[in-house]
């Protein structure tokens, strides 16, 4: 049985590998179809080693190192972990201004991975008249004339503004310093408030108005493409066939109302007023979080400690020689099930398998009109991914301005405590649950002697991307690329292309040969036997989970010496 691997991934934060075994398919005009993959994490994430010892407020500075692409979440993760082990209910303007920055954090992020990482792809499935725009601006400005990239290109400028809300009220990005146990350090006034909204009404439009016509040109795109696979394959295969994931879904939540928040968001078996809910999706129905059914498995992972910790009880002592191991993400496991958590979660625990949200302008008041969507695939697929982290920026442009205006009126009223300051405990544990843009992320934390004890970070990658568990059982990653539809054609991109809409491939040939000739054979790779396959499908499962594995520490072995190195955006340090 021949196989490839890709190594490393490109477009996706940190160091993440697949090896994947392929076998022809009589019934599908004999082409190749992954049968088994395996997804290598190849970093090291130390920080729960170092964080022990220091002041338990340092954590607000190194976590968010953990990761240069998305520092915001686990600034606030942070942050109401050492809440909740400080005993500090932050107040309701500080809850606001937290609200804001990360939902424009948020924007940011998720426009960035559908016209950035997962555009190219997607550019080649939609074709010229619609995927064109989303294309990198590859022939530069001759190209943007002919609309190659002008969406791509209109991303960059816009996503600066979400930036700017972010350094607004963090002090900085990335790597925000305003929040703190109890609140935030950083006062609302109405000058910062105007400058906010200034910022965000083009971002809004963006969101609701391209952003949203692309998603759904994707969906008329996506029938064009059954009639494709039906050619050539003899069955009609969508992108809703394609990453087929597990079934189950967990999200943690995120942006709590202001209303009961310690009834309703410190409770998280509850988080139901909040702007995405908490709970386990299984079964067709959400299901209530219990945060007691987390932990980790370690089997295929190099690190020598027990199988099914709860991260209370986690502990990170690595061993690069383990044998049988292949990855150094652990296996998190919720009720000894795989779950996927990301975009896709938080809509479901949400809403359910249908979706409408308003696109009402925040400023004129003009209607364009609901966007509405029903899931593809009840287990999850490429599609659904790809269209509910639409959505969730779509949700969260919404809500911003909410959030603004309730801050107004809190300045209005004179109500502009943001801090409920409270002294570094002797003895303590807390835990902060959040949603990351790519998932369900927690931080837990022991505090002895006023210092930090015992912390454990479980982040999103490693949720999607942890090999087998002590069950043998594939992460939700490894089972989306084997699940049975991941094609894997001989034909190049630009064969493909041109079998997708005819004359598409040679416009696709000569923008990719005037950035570099060799992109012509884009994504191909050669198995053990010389053939040379084309890994494009299985990138684009990968993709469509936005995979973000930067959890920090590298570890190289020049001279049979170990050198550690701690890296992130603004961080690098040898030990």
């Amino acid at each position: 049985m021949p196989s490839f691997k890709v190594d490393p991934i490109s477009r996706i934060e940190g160091h993440l590998k697949i090896e994947c075994k392929i076998e022809r398919v009589p019934d599908l005009n004999n082409e190749y179809f992954v049968t088994e993959c395996r997804a290598p994490v190849t970093m090291f994430r130390g920080f729960e080693i170092f964080m022990v010892g220091r002041d338990p407020r340092d954590a607000l500075l190194f976590t968010p190192r953990i990761c240069g692409v998305c520092p915001n979440p686990h600034s606030i993760t942070s942050a109401m972990a050492l809440d909740d082990a400080f005993d500090a209910v932050p107040p309701p303007a500080a809850i606001l201004v937290r609200n804001i920055e990360e939902a424009a954090y948020y924007i940011y992020d998720h426009l960035i991975h559908f016209y950035l990482l997962i555009g190219p792809e997607l550019g080649v499935i939609m074709g010229p008249e619609y995927g064109a725009p989303i294309l990198p601006p590859v022939a530069g400005t001759a190209g943007l004339a002919q609309g190659i990239g002008t969406h791509y290109a209109k991303c960059i400028e816009v996503q600066r503004r979400a930036n700017e809300v972010v350094a607004m009220w963090g002090g900085k990005f990335p790597h925000v310093t305003s929040y703190y146990p109890g609140g935030v350090l950083v006062e609302p006034t109405l000058d910062r408030i105007t400058n906010t909204i200034t910022s965000l009404v083009p971002l809004w439009e963006f969101v609701a108005l391209t952003h949203m016509q692309d998603i759904m040109n994707l969906l008329e795109a996506n029938e064009r493409l059954k009639e494709v696979t039906e050619a050539v394959l003899g069955v009609r295969v969508g992108l809703e066939d394609i990453g087929v994931g597990t079934g189950n879904f967990l999200s943690f939540g995120m942006m709590p109302q202001t209303d009961n928040y310690e009834g309703d968001w410190l409770e998280t078996s509850n988080r139901n007023n909040s702007l995405i809910k908490a709970g386990a999706f299984y079964d067709g129905s959400r299901h209530p979080l219990d945060e007691n059914k987390i932990t980790e498995d370690v089997k295929y992972s190099f690190y020598d400690v027990p199988d099914g910790l709860h991260p209370w009880d986690g502990v990170t002592v690595p061993n690069k020689d383990k044998p049988g191991a292949y990855s150094w993400t652990k296996a998190p496991r919720y009720d000894n099930k795989v779950f996927e958590v990301g975009p896709l979660a938080r809509m479901l625990n949400t809403f359910g398998m249908e979706w409408r949200i308003p696109r009402i302008h925040p400023i004129t008041g003009e209607n364009y009109g609901d966007f509405v969507y029903k899931v593809r695939n009840p287990k999850g697929s490429v599609l659904d991914r790809i269209v509910a982290r639409a959505a969730c920026v779509l949700l969260t442009a919404n809500a911003v301005f909410q959030y603004v205006n309730e801050l107004v009126s809190l300045v209005k009223e004179g109500k502009t405590e943001v801090m409920n300051k409270k002294p570094v405990p002797n003895e303590a544990k807390g835990r902060g649950l959040w949603e990351a843009p790519r998932g369900a992320l927690s931080h837990w934390v022991k505090i002895k002697d006023h210092k930090i004890a015992h912390y454990q970070c479980v982040v999103p990658g490693t949720w999607n991307w942890s090999p087998r568990d002590s069950q043998d059982r594939p992460g939700p990653g490894e089972s989306a690329i084997q699940c049975g539809t991941t094609w894997v054609p001989t034909l190049n991109v630009i064969q493909i292309a041109n079998a997708l809409y005819p004359g598409w491939g040679d416009v696709l040939a000569q923008a990719l040969t005037t950035l570099n000739p060799k992109y012509a054979n884009l994504n191909m790779e050669p198995t053990e036997t010389g053939e040379y396959v084309n890994a494009t499908v299985a990138l684009l499962v990968v993709r469509s989970f936005d995979p973000c594995l930067a959890c920090g520490v590298h570890i190289i072995t020049p001279n049979k010496k170990t050198y550690v190195f701690e890296v992130g955006h603004g961080l690098c340090s040898i030990y």
